[in-house]
């Protein structure tokens, strides 16, 4: 193997061909699952970044291997790993397990020729390769490159770069990246070359720059050869061997390279988008697209000739009963609508695209078999990927920067516009989650296996929300993705450099079988349970629960839900002076409420009353909860508070949407309405008490609590002000409208504030549509529909996280385990 390259300084390369090279590492959107208004965007800005730029220049994408270690590095990172020994525990079992996976990443690269200022500066480039090669040759020093000519070429780029739109991020790759492209392609499928970080400044070198003499130093045989054998021979059939074995010191790399031969006629967004696409596959695919830009003006001069050419064709067919054949007339048409669509604009331009694609394996068959795969995939849709026979060497070079463009992928050019080649949508990602956190889960429909990490504490760090939702049907996985959460934040509360930090889950657990309590029980930290019941020992009593203003607050609306008091009436006016008086008191207590509404009652009729109506709750048996004074008073301190409901009874969806049916609503149901309003108030005193622990309140089937206006108001306060407490709200049920209801503007507010939303499989469609849309997806994508529907949520698992505000669409795999 032998690389033109002879120098590398900064993000520029020189090569010894007498050319200049300057690289750029480019951020990627996540396009897979974003809204039809952000795809349109992002389709605008790679159109406009593609006539922006002159010459040749060069769009790679690569996947490098992601190092577990690295994996379980970001997992721990400002972890107080002495106070976490379960969390370190998962981490090595962690590590264990991601060591047997295929992990990858993938990058995106914009390499680009220099072009030359002056024609004597061309000349001078040429000679000074020629001579470093000759020197080279007979075993001289060549040359170096000097600092001057490093500092016009790195300034030239710079220059370059600034005429490009800041919608497509990019910055100057580093020395250490640029090796690592040449160091990947020898090593595909080995242990190849970690990609080093940005900011790594660790391998320092003497001198100015770098070479790749030692990056050279590999064997290449077109369809594999026996390095072995005394001859070293190819073996087998040529056309069953369509690969390129890359033989280094630490073993044979099989690959396989296809070009993109042919292509649909016309193009349509989406749809359009088989760059994208190539991260759906299950293992990783390098591709490159050298392009060769031609300012428009200079394209309808080139097509208005061969418009001039098809017309002479047509012509001479005038005497022929037949007329001009199909493909003739075809071509003037489609001529004339290119020549239309290039004069359009003047900064329109022509790209000529040569499109190539990697795929490796293990041995020579898997490389093959893979490579078939990535072209069976696409022949449905007219796009064409051929293997060229004795050509897999050379598309190999046409894959690496500084290298010029093979004669076979100049065969297989493909003449488009800018937005034509911008619908490709290369620079469009598929990551998802956080640099670091709790491994949530794989994302596996990426090209390879990419680990998803999550640090659901993030946000108030940085002044945003933690809030999450969670929505899917019975079965779906959305349970076992809230404990996942839940885990994540219970085992990595203890930070570095915080004192007293710990994460803490309030959880409230309507299951019969208590599911949340027996899971709260195997996380780490201490677990406290709250029953609430006849039987209780615990007071949920508000007046001496709360400080005065929260107290005066909460026991308004839990006895207006209770009472069916309306808070205008005079009942509720009369109910308010009362409360206010008792906490001015020494002792507040409800059954202090009910003997002053007594005394009041006897000039009052409103609180006459309302004091019957308190004591006959007074005499229920689930009310001593409330009204029996000699229960102590809920001190949760644990890390994990779990209130324990599943005896309360709660009305159901339809006789919550009658007024007649809510009037004449069982006791019991009332009562175990009013005491979940109570419940989640204490879920968000105890969450917002310490800012230095960050707390959840984990609210499942959260229906129950957005059902009426003032335990909307309670979730909404939470998700609100959560940022400033070091506190979220973790929420889920079957439907998205149980968030918030769309057709409230609170409820509205409450979706929009919540930045982590994770949709699981809803094999109904009305309530697919609803998921989607509050993903802010297009809930009538077909596609999108038949994910949800039919390809999300596998029997045990949970669904990984998307970035704040999406959702993720591939197999997930929970590391903390489902409650025993």
């Amino acid at each position: 193997m032998r690389l033109p390259v002879r120098h590398v300084a900064g993000n520029i390369i020189w090569t010894t061909h007498g050319t200049c090279w300057a690289v750029w590492r480019a951020s990627s959107a996540n396009y897979s699952h974003a809204t039809a208004a952000a795809k349109r965007r992002r389709l605008k800005a790679i159109e406009s970044l593609v006539k922006s730029l002159q010459g040749e220049p060069m769009l790679l994408s690569l996947c490098p291997q992601t190092d577990p270690v690295q994996v379980v590095r970001d997992m721990t990172a400002g972890i107080d790993l002495e106070a976490s020994d379960r969390y370190v525990d998962l981490a090595h079992t962690v590590l264990d397990q991601l060591e047997t996976m295929e992990l990858t990443g993938r990058t995106d690269w914009l390499a680009i020729p220099l072009p030359s200022e002056t024609r004597r500066d061309s000349l001078t480039q040429v000679l000074s390769a020629a001579r470093a090669e000759l020197a080279g040759q007979l075993g001289l020093m060549p040359a170096p490159v000097s600092a001057a000519e490093e500092q016009r070429r790195t300034e030239q780029a710079a220059r370059i770069q600034a005429q490009w739109p800041a919608a497509v991020p990019m910055r100057p790759a580093t020395e250490s990246e640029i090796l690592w492209i040449y160091g990947h392609s020898t090593r595909r499928g080995l242990a190849e070359p970690l990609l080093p970080a940005p900011d790594d400044s660790t391998h320092r070198v003497r001198g100015r720059g770098r070479t790749t003499a030692a990056l050279s130093e590999a064997l290449l045989a077109e369809g594999g050869t026996d390095f072995g054998s005394r001859r070293g021979q190819p073996v087998g059939n040529p056309f069953q061997r369509r690969f390129l074995q890359v033989s280094t010191e630490w073993g044979d790399s099989y690959q396989a390279l296809l070009a993109l031969s042919e292509m649909p006629e016309e193009f349509q967004f989406p749809g359009s988008e088989y760059l994208q696409a190539l991260d759906q596959f299950p293992f990783p695919i390098d591709w490159v697209a050298r392009l060769h830009i031609t300012p428009g003006h200079k394209a309808e001069a080139k097509s208005r000739r061969r418009a001039r050419e098809l017309a002479h064709q047509e012509a001479e067919y005038d005497g022929d009963a037949a007329g001009a054949p199909d493909h003739v007339r075809t071509g003037i048409g489609k001529l004339a609508h290119f020549r239309s669509r290039v004069t359009s604009s003047a900064r329109e331009v022509e790209v000529g695209a040569m499109v190539a694609l990697c795929v490796w394996g293990q041995n020579a068959d898997e490389a093959q078999d893979r490579a078939t795969a990535v072209a069976s995939h696409f022949g449905p849709s007219d796009y064409t990927f051929a293997r060229p026979l004795g050509e897999q060497e050379a598309l190999f070079y046409g894959m690496l920067p500084g290298c010029r463009t093979p004669r076979v992928m100049t065969a297989y050019r493909q003449i488009l516009l800018a937005s034509d080649f911008a619908m490709a949508m290369p620079l469009a990602g598929a990551e998802l989650g956080d640099d670091t956190g709790a491994l949530y889960g794989l994302q596996t429909a990426s090209g390879g296996v990419r680990p998803v990490l999550v640090d659901f504490s993030r946000g108030p760090r940085e002044n945003a929300s933690a809030s999450a939702a969670f929505i899917g049907e019975l079965g779906a996985g959305k349970s076992v993705g809230m404990k996942a959460a839940v885990y994540s934040v219970l085992a990595r509360g203890r930070r570095t450099g915080m004192a007293n930090s710990r994460g803490r889950a309030v959880i409230v657990d309507r299951t019969r079988n208590q599911e949340w309590l027996r899971f709260a029980r195997t996380c780490p930290g201490t677990t406290q349970t709250i029953t609430v019941d006849q039987d209780a020992q615990i007071s949920l009593d508000p007046l001496r629960l709360f400080a005065p203003q929260e107290a005066a607050r909460f026991t308004e609306s839990f006895l207006t839900l209770l009472l069916g008091v309306k808070p205008m009436d005079l009942e509720g006016v009369a109910l308010s002076e009362a409360i206010e008086a008792v906490l001015a008191g020494p002792a507040p207590s409800m059954r202090a409420l009910t003997k002053e509404l007594e005394a009041r009652g006897a000039s009052d009729p409103a609180a006459q009353g309302l004091a019957r109506k308190l004591k006959a709750v007074a005499r229920k048996d689930l009310s001593r909860v409330v009204f029996d004074d000699a229960l102590p008073v809920a001190a949760a301190d644990a890390d994990s508070v779990v209130f324990s409901v599943h005896a309360l009874q709660l009305p159901k969806r339809a006789e919550l949407g009658s007024d007649f049916r809510l009037e004449r609503m069982e006791f019991e149901k009332v009562m175990g309405r009013a005491l979940m309003y109570l419940i989640a108030a204490l879920c968000r005193q105890i969450a917002v008490a310490s800012p230095s622990e960050f707390a959840v309140c984990v609210w499942d089937e959260c229906w129950w609590l957005t059902s009426s206006s003032e335990g909307l108001e309670l979730l909404l306060e939470l998700v609100r002000d959560g940022r400033k407490h070091n506190a979220a709200a973790f929420v889920g049920s079957h439907d998205s409208d149980d968030v918030g209801p769309s057709d409230n503007e609170r409820g509205a507010i409450v979706r929009g504030l919540i930045p982590h939303r994770f949709l699981f499989r809803q094999t109904t469609s009305h309530l697919a549509r609803r998921g989607l849309d509050f993903l802010d997806l297009d809930g009538e994508d077909k596609d999108l529909l038949e994910l949800v529907t039919t390809g999300l949520s596998p029997s045990t698992c949970p669904r990984p996280s998307g970035r704040p505000g999406w959702g993720s669409a591939c197999t997930g795999t929970c590391w903390a385990g489902s409650a025993p």
